[in-house]
């Protein structure tokens, strides 16, 4: 991927003016498509998208008692006693400025209840009477219509209509003499929605006449703070001016609108002050380090280019996006400022801008990728706010990570950053003190299982009131509303929606008994229903039908006799007695729509939404919030909906705190996923991945300790952090792999940038910590915490495990670890140990057995030699064998020599024979682990000297035991037999039994001095011929006996050496040598050496022992290993591709005898060598240059030495076709091969020529068979 970058460089390096017009036309481009873009200000994109919640908020943004706000006047002074004329006059003077001064800005203001509006509903009632009445108001009907009572009921409103009583309620007697309406009027108790207020004056009033509200209807809705800035202004000095100096009442204000232009002040205040504190910052930091004051709109390139390019895809994606997420995705943008500071933090290290292209392509595309998919996962989830911010953030990151690689470096130049040494100096010794974080990672270890216990305790901010800012005098306002109010706080709304407004309204009647069986049982205080008076078509009839069954003739005659016989005594005129003759028998009809729009417009307008081609009914209740959930319960078999506030915000949290696992597992899985496929290895991914994991632990445990909650803000803010521990994490690894597979030390330039992000974000957010809004507050808390998290854990944790893993062992010889090593270390030590402990129990209960020691000692040792063999041949990946065990090995005792080079040797002893005694040295005899099974054994420490022992040892050997001897003494650190000591041969002389040599291969490669880790391999024991004491060949005394059978064993030892180690036996040290230097390179030397059969060929034409040149070598496969299979070869590789040098000077089994160098074959300076490999480079070169290189080669061989070549021959047609599509994929496909020319390949035949003609002997090898790849063996006489 690096080449077509490069490629993409060099072009528009070339041609400037055409680099300019595309950079500048496809900004523009994006540009233009960005300005389409329709932004969505919907605070409800916030919510998810559920049935309930959107009925829920469509009701929020429609219903008028959302945007009405609550004017309130009250007395200052609780003490002093209320005089309510003083409240209506400060009302009413307030009320005629607002009339005066804020028309724009005011729809409606309602001051008092209108006597007018009552009598609207009362002619509504009088003209409709029957269908207002319920069954519960016939039986009162009843009652007023009894002809004893009918006296009575005259008499009273006689005396009302001759008292000083209000016009409204004498109009309404002459109407309707006997009262019926009052049935139906009353009913309007009922919207006094809390029991706290009464009408004084036609006023709103407490009854303690100390607090007096009107309402008032903006204009403007309360998203709209622009204009309601003004309003709010205007309101305020309103309240000034009407408040006179010291006077006992005050005024105050509460309402939606008010709130939301507190937000808006305070969130420009805050951003105008943390915006210039991050500003004087980053700048400061970005221009002291870079001492470049462009640097900042450099960086700001990327960042650019990835908004418009975000922008203009959902564009065309969905043509509109919520500016929240905007808002939100800002925050993010933050990520896309690394691409542009590593680049230039790189520059300033390297000073060469391809490389730096080079170096940053992997990192950056693998970052952005796994980064980009994390946001996309946020599609999945419910709230569209959040699906938005995901699209712009992924975008957004596409888009300036590409501009970083390809337009980025053409604004720059190598030269643009001058070497300072002091500086790089200071800032890389600071980062020095994470070069052995030992003391941070014991402490990481120690902190992680207590935030892990703290991680789950964090909880979720569901009050999103809390999110607000709220100035003092309005939360004041919104708590003396919440005091006198109280039904405010538990206002559960029942919604009817239909098609039309019958329909809903019908729905609407079926949830009414219900609302009102509960008020009856007290499981709800109070409620108020539109039902009560707009009643739908089919219930006003049967409700006709009901009066007119009520009204038999008979009742009818009775009860007029009665009005006219009371009426005309008490001097009622004749109108009145017709008026009640008319409202009994008149022929009622349901009422129309229009008929009842006086009545709707004076009392239930605020009640009913018709909109969008839908009606909605909406009825309040006053609930007990204990009760809720049973009021629910009953509520739902009615096909009216049910909700409070409550629930939107348990809804939110639900499905907030469902995403958030969701998302927060699904990312981490499609992240993990990604590392591995890049990576190729799950050490590796695991190593990137687990500081991330560890980080999200610790910002969970410091949030709960510190008190610190989620919310929405900060919640999307997670995300960014989890998106820069991503790109931390993947630019640390890509480090330490660089340095690791190539030398190259760009860590200390990449820590460098990862401070430099790190210092910018917590500037960049973590100012906001000086903001007063507490949404800006709570995203500087966690992004502080995240980031230091994050940072400390990428330049600690992520490095040290890497070490451990692999550079800590490699510098020692070692291969590295993997993750089956250590599973099979881990299994082979845990047994081990159990085994020992077992032993050791099992031994001091045998020692308490007072009879048959010596039966009881051959049961111990038995058990000891299964365990052993079950510990060495259970694990499957090491291979077994044993060569020379005859029938009578251990029929007699002997003392049993074997090499030591591995704490195997003792496992692989011990389980031969049950009658073994090992002479062990002193911290095997005092190992806390397996020492007592060692004492428990009677085996011998050789701390006590042979002489010493000789007594001791004899009782045993006299038993049949054998005795097990490493003459060498110690373990061998390569592998290589050391010279023996005279010891063992002292001791069989002395005990006059024979010797008996014991070869153990392999054992030194699977587990070498220096190490405990388990590697992969093969264990051979081979027996010797038993060497009798009286034997002559090897000397008469035992010091004789030493050299010669020490060079017995020796000679002996190498030759089974050589019979084991063929290149399939070191196949596996040579993948080892390739691991964790990418995955391509990994699976591709597994192919080669399949392809190759290890490189056994190559192995058999050249001697053990020769100077060999390998022209052409790439990654140097076979120069390890001719290396592996004997030491005494010189091996010098060549090749042009310096990522390949690189690489192959960098494994860590290379020795001094092999070297690389990075050179053109063509040119490098030959000597003399016994043999000379080109092997599949000709092709790549030109014929005349082919002609030279082979006569230099030629020349360049010692007498005897051979050039070896092997490539393509293109005399055989047929299978040279394969080896022409095997080069286009390597070559042209995926550029794995270098090729400047065009593909040359050789004429065997030419060959053959060409060699005879400078006098070389010509031999081929040709074992290929869909290829024409051919061995061509050159032999110089």
């Amino acid at each position: 991927m690096a080449r077509i970058f490069l490629s993409l460089y060099d072009f528009f390096q070339r041609r400037k003016p055409l680099f300019w017009a595309v950079f500048l036309g496809l900004f523009a481009l994006l540009a233009a498509g960005a300005s389409q873009i329709e932004l969505e200000e919907d605070i409800t994109k916030f919510f998810p998208d559920d049935p309930r919640v959107e009925e829920l908020n469509y009701v929020f943004k429609n219903s008028k008692f959302v945007e009405r706000m609550v004017m309130m006047v009250s007395v200052k002074d609780s003490t002093t006693t209320p005089e309510p004329d003083s409240l209506i006059a400060r009302a009413e003077a307030i009320a005629a400025r607002i009339d005066t001064d804020l028309k724009p800005y005011v729809k409606q203001m309602v001051t008092r209840v209108d006597d007018e509006k009552v009598m609207e509903v009362f002619r509504a009632i009088q003209t409709q009477l029957p269908i207002f009445l319920d069954e519960k108001d016939y039986r009162q009907l009843d009652s007023l219509s009894r002809p004893e009572n009918v006296q009575k009921i005259l008499n009273e409103n006689y005396q009302q209509l001759i008292s000083p009583a209000g016009m409204a309620l004498k109009k309404i007697i002459v109407q309707d003499p006997l009262g019926f309406s009052f049935l139906a009027l009353k009913k309007l108790r009922q919207l006094q929605y809390d029991e706290n207020f009464e009408l004084y004056d036609g006023y709103i009033i407490t009854k303690d006449h100390r607090h007096l509200l009107f309402f008032i209807q903006p204009v403007y809705g309360p998203s709209e703070t622009g204009n309601n800035t003004k309003f709010i202004a205007a309101l305020n000095q309103i309240v000034e001016e009407t408040t006179p100096v010291n006077s006992p009442v005050m005024s105050s204000y509460f309402g939606a609108s008010a709130v939301a232009v507190g937000n808006a002040t305070q969130l420009r205040s805050d951003s105008m002050l943390t915006v210039s504190l991050m500003v004087v910052l980053l700048a400061v930091l970005l221009i002291g380090y870079f001492r470049k004051k462009r640097v900042p709109f450099l960086i700001l390139i990327p960042v650019l280019f990835g908004g418009v390019f975000s922008l203009c895809c959902i564009y065309l994606l969905k043509g509109t996006v919520s500016i929240l997420a905007l808002a939100a995705g800002s925050v993010i943008l933050g990520i896309a400022v690394n691409y542009s500071l590593h680049f230039l933090a790189h520059l300033k290290h390297t000073h060469d801008v391809k490389l730096v292209i080079k170096d940053l392509v992997a990192p950056m595309t693998l970052g952005s990728a796994t980064t980009v998919l994390a946001f996309f996962c946020l599609q999945f989830a419910n709230a569209a706010v959040l699906r938005d911010l995901g699209l712009f953030a992924a975008f957004s990151l596409i888009g300036a990570s590409l501009c970083s690689l390809i337009f980025l470096p053409h604004f720059i130049s190598a030269q643009m950053f001058p070497v300072h040494a002091e500086e790089e100096g200071r800032i890389e010794r600071l980062l020095l003190q994470f070069e052995s974080p030992k003391v941070m990672v014991i402490i990481i270890l120690l902190a992680t299982p207590v935030f892990l216990y703290f991680a789950g305790r964090v909880s979720f901010n569901s009050d999103m009131g809390k999110l607000n800012f709220m100035h003092e005098e309005t939360r004041q306002a919104q708590e003396r509303l919440e005091k006198v109010n109280k039904a405010s706080l538990s206002a559960v709304y029942v919604v009817s929606t239909g098609r039309t407004l019958e329909e809903a309204l019908r729905k609407n009647e079926q949830a009414t008994p219900v609302l009102q069986s509960l008020k009856d049982t007290h499981a709800l205080h109070k409620f108020s229903s539109v039902s009560l008076f707009l009643i739908s078509d089919s219930l006003q009839r049967v409700r006709i039908a009901r009066w007119n069954e009520f009204w038999s003739p008979q009742r009818k005659e009775t009860v007029m006799a009665a009005v006219k016989k009371e009426a005309t005594a008490l001097k009622f005129s004749q109108q009145v007695i017709d008026n009640f003759d008319q409202l009994i028998t008149k022929a009622y009809q349901p009422a129309s729509s229009e008929d009842m729009s006086g009545i709707r417009a004076a009392f239930f307008d605020d009640y009913i939404i018709e909109k969008d081609g839908r009606a909605t009914v909406i009825s309040l209740a006053n609930v007990d919030p204990a009760r809720k959930p049973f009021v629910y319960k009953q509520l739902e078999a009615t096909p009216a909906q049910s909700f409070d506030r409550q629930m939107l915000t348990n809804l939110f949290v639900e499905y907030v705190h469902a995403d958030f696992n969701f998302i927060v597992t699904f990312t981490a899985l499609l992240v993990f996923g990604a590392l591995f496929l890049s990576f190729g290895r799950i050490e590796l991914t695991l190593i990137t991945f687990v500081p991330m994991f560890i980080t999200w632990i610790w910002i969970l445990g410091i949030m709960a300790l510190a008190g610190i909650e989620f919310n929405i803000i900060n919640v999307m803010v997670s995300t960014f952090i989890f998106g820069l521990g991503d790109d931390y994490s993947i630019f640390i690894m890509d480090g330490l792999q660089q340095e690791y597979a190539y030398g190259r030390k760009n860590l200390p330039s990449i820590r460098i940038s990862i401070l430099l992000s790190a210092a910018t974000t917590i500037a960049g957010l973590g100012v906001l910590i000086f903001a007063k809004h507490p949404a800006l507050r709570s995203i500087a808390s966690i992004s502080i915490i995240g980031i230091v998290c994050v940072f400390i854990m990428s330049q600690t944790l992520e490095p040290y495990l890497f070490r451990w893993l692999i550079t800590n062992r490699t510098k020692k010889g070692f291969g590295p670890r993997t993750w089956v090593g250590i599973l099979r270390t881990g299994f082979t030590y845990g047994f081990f140990v159990l085994g020992a402990i077992a032993l050791t129990l099992i031994g001091f209960v045998f020692r308490l057995i007072p009879f048959g020691k010596k039966k009881i000692k051959i049961v111990y040792h038995t058990l000891i030699r299964y365990i052993t063999w079950a510990l060495i041949f259970f694990e499957p990946t090491v291979k077994k064998r044993v060569i020379g065990r005859q029938p009578d090995t251990f029929s007699k005792a002997s003392v049993i020599i074997a090499n030591h080079s591995s704490v195997l040797d003792i496992l692989l002893s011990t389980l031969l024979h049950p009658k073994l005694i090992l002479l062990t040295n002193e911290w095997v005899w005092k190992s806390p682990v397996f020492g007592g099974v060692v004492r428990l054994a009677d085996y011998y420490p050789v701390t006590e000297g042979a002489e010493e022992g000789i007594e001791r040892l004899q009782a045993r050997v006299d038993e049949g035991y054998s005795v097990v001897v490493f003459p060498e003494g110690t373990r061998s650190e390569d592998g290589k037999l050391r010279r023996f000591h005279k010891g063992a041969f002292f001791m069989a002389e002395e005990l006059g039994v024979a010797i008996q040599p014991l070869l153990i291969h392999g054992a030194a490669d699977a587990i070498p001095k220096g190490t405990f880790y388990l590697n992969k391999g093969e264990l051979t024991l081979k027996f010797l011929p038993r060497i009798e004491p009286n034997d002559p060949r090897f000397g008469a005394t035992y010091s004789e006996r030493t050299k010669g059978i020490s060079r017995y064993f020796k000679q002996e030892y190498a030759a089974l050496a050589n019979e084991i180690e063929t290149p399939d036996y070191f196949a596996h040290r040579l993948i080892s040598n390739y691991l964790y230097k990418g995955p391509v390179l990994e699976w591709y030397m597994r192919v080669k050496l399949r392809l190759e059969k290890n490189y056994e060929p190559f192995h058999r034409m050249i001697p053990h022992k020769a100077t060999i040149l390998d022209l052409g070598c790439g990654y140097g496969f076979l120069g390890y290993m001719l290396q592996f299979l004997s030491p005494e070869r010189i091996i010098t590789g060549v090749d042009y591709d310096e990522d390949k040098i690189e690489t192959a000077r960098h494994g860590y089994a290379r020795t001094g005898r092999l070297n690389f160098f990075c050179a053109d074959v063509t040119q490098f300076p030959l000597e003399k060598y016994d043999v000379i490999i080109i092997s599949d480079v000709l092709h790549y070169l030109e014929t005349n240059a082919q002609e030279a290189l082979l006569t230099r080669c030629f020349e360049a061989l010692n007498p005897g030495g051979k050039l070896i070549v092997r490539d393509g021959n293109a005399d055989l047609k047929e299978r040279h076709k394969g080896t022409k599509l095997t080069e286009f994929f390597s070559v042209k496909l995926l550029k794995f091969n270098k090729s400047v020319n065009a593909l040359n390949f050789v004429s065997g035949q030419n060959l053959t020529s060409l060699a005879r003609k400078h006098g070389l002997k010509v031999a081929q090898q040709d074992d290929a068979k869909f290829t024409s790849n051919v061995i061509f063996v050159f032999e110089k006489n």
